[in-house]
């Protein structure tokens, strides 16, 4: 690819791979390798660069346009470890469920989880209980085995 867009000032212009990987790499120099996004997204228009989300676009990943530009890169997360059982949150549920006002619809729990102190977020309770259905009638079951 050639074309770049000069987002900050509105100006189109022309700008080969090696110009636009050059700006990221002396930014690095000045910031710090490895560079993430975030940090390159302040400091990108110093270096007569293009913004973190081009390079994107163009590298198809953040460290595909770091190692193009022969950056060291984050390793991100290697495995993902789970903070919650599936007992956890659907007791997490059955609390809201048993909450005053409870509506029992997702947008309920998601409005009680934030304003409840250590509570499982909604999406996390959805994304781990294969759904919200899942997990109320998970919940729905542990109230009725508990007497209510």
């Amino acid at each position: 690819m050639t074309e770049g867009t000069d987002e900050g000032a509105g100006r189109h212009r022309e700008m080969a791979d090696g110009q636009v990987l050059d700006a990221l790499r002396r930014a690095a120099a000045d910031v710090g390798a490895p560079i993430s996004a975030e940090r390159y997204e302040h400091v990108w228009r110093d270096y007569d660069g293009v913004s973190s989300a081009r390079l994107i676009q163009r590298f198809g990943s953040w460290n595909a346009a770091c190692t193009a530009a022969g950056l060291p890169t984050n390793a991100g997360r290697t495995a993902y470890r789970r903070g919650w059982s599936d007992e956890q949150l659907v007791a997490a549920v059955a609390e809201y469920l048993r909450s005053d006002g409870a509506s029992g619809s997702y947008a309920g729990y998601d409005e009680w989880a934030r304003a409840t102190a250590d509570a499982p977020s909604a999406n996390t309770v959805r994304n781990n209980l294969g759904g919200w259905a899942n997990a109320k009638a998970g919940a729905q079951a542990l109230i009725a085995r508990d007497g209510g």
